[in-house]
C-alpha cells in the first residue's frame, strides 16, 4: 500500500496547490454571495478531482499488489476461552452473537474477488464525486448568470444514475468480493491441533466460518431519484426562463 499511498499524497498535494490559489483570487475578486459561490465551486471541484485520483489509484493498487487488504464477512464468531482461563473488570457479559466481518490484509487472493474489490473501491470514491461534479458545474454556471442553463438538467440527470447505479454496484461488488475472500480465507479441507484443556474443537472454537453475505442498499436509489426530481425542476426552470426572456 505504501506506493499507492504516496501516489495519492502527490496527487492532493498538486490539487490542494491548485485549490488555495484558487481560494486566494476568489477571495480578492468579490464579495458576498458572489464569494461564497467561488469558493464553494472550488471546493466541489477539488472533491471532484480527489475522488477521480482516489478511483484510479484504489483500482490500480488493488490489482498489482500482492496483499490486500479487504473486509472478509464471517458467521458470527466468539473466540471461547480455555478451562481455567478468566477475565476480570468487564462491566457487561455477552449473552449471544459475536463478529461477523474483519478487515484483514490477504495475499494471494483470487483475480475475480480482487477486480470486484477493486471496482467496488473505486466506485465509493466516484459517487460521491459525481455530486461534487454536480456542484461545481452548477455554481460555474451560476456564476455566469445562467442558474438554468439546458447542461444542469442533463448533468442532474447524469448525477442521478452515477449515484444509484454506483452506489448500488460499490456494495453488492464489495460485498461479493468479501464473500469470496471469506471463503477463499476461511475454509479448509483438512486441519490438525494439540488438545487444549476445556477445549473440545480448537478450530470450532477459535476459527471463524466463512459467510456469503451481500447487502442491497436502497440509499442510492432515494439519492437518484432526488437528482432524478432536481434534473425535472431545472428543466421546468429553463423552460420559464426562456418564456421569461421571450415577454421583455
Amino acid at each position: 500500500m505504501g506506493v499507492a499511498l504516496w501516489m495519492l499524497a502527490a496527487a492532493l498535494v498538486v490539487v490542494l496547490g491548485v485549490a488555495v490559489v484558487a481560494f486566494a483570487r476568489a477571495g480578492g475578486r468579490g464579495r458576498g454571495e458572489s464569494s461564497v459561490i467561488r469558493v464553494t465551486f472550488w471546493v466541489a471541484l477539488l472533491w471532484a478531482g480527489i475522488a477521480i485520483i482516489g478511483a484510479l489509484v484504489t483500482a490500480v493498487s488493488t490489482l498489482v499488489q500482492s496483499a490486500v487488504q479487504i473486509t472478509v464477512p464471517t458467521a458470527a464468531y466468539w473466540p471461547t476461552l480455555p478451562e481455567g482461563a478468566f477475565v476480570e473488570g468487564a462491566s457487561a457479559t455477552r449473552i449471544s452473537g459475536g463478529f461477523t466481518a474483519a478487515d484483514v490484509v490477504v495475499e494471494g487472493l483470487s483475480v475475480g474477488a480482487r477486480v470486484c474489490w477493486a471496482i467496488g473501491q473505486a466506485l465509493w470514491w466516484l459517487a460521491p464525486g459525481a455530486v461534487a461534479a454536480m456542484v461545481a458545474l452548477s455554481c460555474f454556471q451560476l456564476l455566469r448568470g445562467r442558474a438554468f442553463a439546458p447542461v444542469l438538467s442533463r448533468m442532474s440527470m447524469v448525477t442521478a444514475v452515477v449515484v444509484s447505479l454506483g452506489g448500488i454496484g460499490a456494495q453488492v461488488l464489495s460485498d461479493i468480493a468479501g464473500s469470496m475472500a471469506s471463503s477463499e480465507l476461511l475454509e479448509y479441507s483438512g486441519g490438525g491441533y494439540e488438545k487444549v484443556a476445556g477445549i473440545d474443537d480448537v478450530l470450532d472454537a477459535w476459527w471463524p466460518d466463512p459467510v456469503f453475505s451481500v447487502t442491497l442498499p436502497f440509499w442510492p436509489i432515494a439519492a437518484g431519484l432526488a437528482f432524478a426530481a432536481l434534473a425535472v425542476i431545472l428543466r421546468n426552470g429553463t423552460r420559464l426562463q426562456r418564456e421569461t426572456e421571450g415577454l421583455v
